[in-house]
């Protein structure tokens, strides 16, 4: 992405980061492309299901208690760690969203000093 929506880490180290095609995920999902969305990133469904579960939160003292069990955080994070491995031996460093970023300032600066 370009502009605003760049990933910071992704801009300095030149590797994607586990949420590298979230926002393209995002707009295909709003476009009514749900195979596209998938392709981005198959975990863009986690992140509706927390922002329905902070809301039902406000209302429900379960969900309140659901979100703040650190299980339920390391689950998430797990699973996005595993899917992360899977993508990165899967589609990096060629196929967008998980392509290597040679332009980045890390790579830009490896080339100056092994040059």
């Amino acid at each position: 992405m370009v502009g605003l929506l760049e990933c910071p880490l992704r801009a300095i180290t030149g590797v994607p980061c586990p949420m590298c095609g979230m926002t393209r995920s995002f707009i295909h999902l709003a476009q009514g492309d749900i195979s596209g969305a998938f392709s981005y990133h198959p975990l863009f469904w986690v992140i509706i299901l927390l922002v329905l579960l902070y809301f039902v939160s406000l209302k429900k003292a379960r969900a309140q208690q659901v979100l703040k069990n650190k299980y339920w955080w390391l689950s998430i994070a797990g699973l996005f760690i595993c899917v992360y491995f899977i993508r990165m031996m899967t589609l990096f460093p060629d196929k967008a969203p998980l392509d290597f970023i040679f332009n980045a300032f890390l790579p830009k600066l490896w080339q100056i000093f092994t040059t």
